[in-house]
């Protein structure tokens, strides 16, 4: 990996770590809503996790992998932003949706042991049972937990975005991420077909392993996704911000790189 990319990656990824301990510990947590609390912290430190495991991997800054970070992104900032917008209720129903959904998989890892006979399998069906079991309820009684096969909000992500005043995000960025993320057509016939050869089968498409170049303003739409996710936070919450946002350290660091370079010319 050249040095400048490798260099990239660990000073970004010690900025994640100092912003976003910067910016949790200015979050007083409401004793009324600590369930709440709880899923937009997960989901702020899933969103640095995303940017942090991308920018790890410089192989993945191309068309055919980075969509797969950026649509997951965009999601979790449309819903999050959705969540802040009433933190309670939105908060306790994005929780009773993943419960549910952990327990209908449960039923049906239950379901799979019965089926086999006394023996290893078995034994470990039992465990995967067990353990998502003690989950569960850890966090509620499982028979008061409801199974809804539904999304769990009662709007769709287009919705949610008109909500949560981010629709541009849905328009210009999850929903081109969602045709690699769902293996469309507007992104398999650019990424994994070419034309074929022979002028008698009339420019049709042939299936391509085509190998693409890395780009590194695919990590740079990473940095955006965490920059917002950022100031969310510190517009939604009151909070007091931070001193360098990520679009800021990336800018600074552009700069002091095409500096060095102009020194060396």
């Amino acid at each position: 990996m050249p040095a400048d990319i490798t260099r990239l990656t660990e000073d970004y990824e010690k900025f994640l770590h100092i912003s976003f301990d910067e910016i949790w510990s200015q979050v007083k947590i409401e004793a009324d809503k600590l369930e709440a609390y709880s899923v937009i912290g997960g989901l702020l430190a899933r969103q640095v996790t995303l940017s942090l495991e991308m920018a790890r991997s410089p192989g993945t800054w191309n068309g055919h992998s980075a969509p797969l970070f950026l649509r997951a992104m965009t999601d979790l900032y449309i819903a999050l932003a959705w969540i802040l917008g009433d933190l309670k209720t939105r908060g306790e129903k994005y929780i009773k949706h993943g419960l549910g959904e952990e327990k209908l998989l449960m039923e049906l890892y239950k379901q799979k042991r019965d089926e086999l006979a006394p023996g290893e399998q078995r034994s470990q069906m039992e465990k995967i049972v067990a353990l998502k079991e003690n989950w569960i309820n850890f966090q509620r009684r499982d028979f008061f937990v409801e199974v809804n096969l539904g999304n769990w909000s009662p709007l769709n992500y287009r919705q949610m975005a008109e909500e949560a005043d981010c629709l541009e995000l849905y328009n210009f960025a999850y929903k081109p991420f969602s045709h690699a993320a769902h293996n469309m057509w507007p992104h398999v016939s650019v990424y994994n077909s070419k034309t074929c050869p022979n002028p008698l089968h009339r420019n049709h498409l042939i299936p391509s392993l085509s190998e693409v170049p890395i780009d590194v303003d695919y990590l740079y739409r990473s940095i955006k996704y965490v920059d917002k996710s950022y100031q969310l936070f510190v517009d939604k919450l009151h909070l007091a911000g931070l001193e360098v946002y990520p679009i800021g350290w990336w800018e600074t660091y552009v700069d002091e790189i095409n500096a060095t370079r102009s020194e060396h010319q």
